[in-house]
């Protein structure tokens, strides 16, 4: 079932980024997309951001799950806020893998986290500070972001029969 298209997407995406840019209090932005949907998603709000703001925002991509991928060089100082974006949080573990995986997390005047969607069922005590969607799920649906040219375009659910 088709919970979002392309439009509503980008509607969403532009309130995330004046979202993102009142929680940074005139700070630098970094943001780090994970994996690749959250990547793509970091972009899209990047486009939003540069327009509503003054200054360049900077991307990153991390893979989080994936040891064979090399860190990302996050550089950043006590006026820049890193901002972890993905496309869905449900247990919150990749979430906790990135953040293992970002070195000298203290050089950031801030950390927080956006997400697309949120479809609760935390394991870990991760939370979004800025939410797109809210789509309370049970645990055998599924949650699927869509790219198209590598921008998200759809949000999809499915249920497993697992």
């Amino acid at each position: 079932m088709i919970l979002s298209d392309h439009n509503r997407i980008q509607r969403t995406a532009k309130r995330m980024a004046y979202q993102i840019i009142e929680e940074a209090h005139g700070a630098d932005i970094l943001l780090v997309g994970l994996n690749e949907r959250g990547f793509a998603l970091a972009n899209l709000l990047k486009q939003f951001l540069d327009k509503a703001s003054e200054k360049e925002t900077k991307t990153e991509q991390l893979w989080a799950i994936r040891d064979d991928q090399p860190l990302p060089s996050l550089n950043g100082n006590e006026n820049t806020v890193l901002v972890i974006v993905d496309d869905v949080i449900f247990s919150g573990s990749t979430l906790m893998e990135a953040l293992d995986r970002v070195g000298n997390r203290d050089q950031f005047q801030r950390i927080f986290v956006t997400v697309l969607v949120d479809r609760g069922h935390r394991k870990y005590p991760i939370e979004a500070s800025v939410i797109g969607i809210h789509i309370p799920t049970k645990l055998n649906e599924q949650i699927e972001v869509g790219l198209k040219n590598g921008i998200p375009d759809s949000i999809l659910l499915t249920e497993s029969n697992d």
